[in-house]
C-alpha cells in the first residue's frame, strides 16, 4: 500500500478525532484508530483499483478507435 495512502488516512482519523467533543476522542482506543484507518485505506485502494480498471477499459476503447480509424483509411 503507497505512503499517500497511509497519510490520508492518517489525515482523516486525525479530523476525525478533532471533529469529535474531548470526552468522545478520549473513549476512542488506538485500536479503534487503527481500525478506522484500515477501513479508510481499504475504501481508497478499492477506489483505486476500479479507476484503474475503468481507464485501462477507455484505453483499449480509444485504441480499438483509433485502429478503426486506420483501417479506414
Amino acid at each position: 500500500m503507497s505512503s499517500s495512502i497511509q497519510e490520508i488516512a492518517e489525515k482523516v482519523v486525525d479530523n476525525f478525532k478533532r471533529e469529535l467533543s474531548v470526552e468522545a476522542s478520549n473513549s476512542l482506543s488506538a485500536a479503534d484508530c487503527d481500525r478506522l484507518a484500515g477501513l479508510i485505506r481499504n475504501a481508497i485502494s478499492q477506489d483505486r483499483e476500479n479507476t484503474s480498471v475503468q481507464l485501462v477499459e477507455l484505453a483499449q476503447k480509444l485504441k480499438a478507435d483509433i485502429e478503426h480509424l486506420d483501417l479506414g483509411l
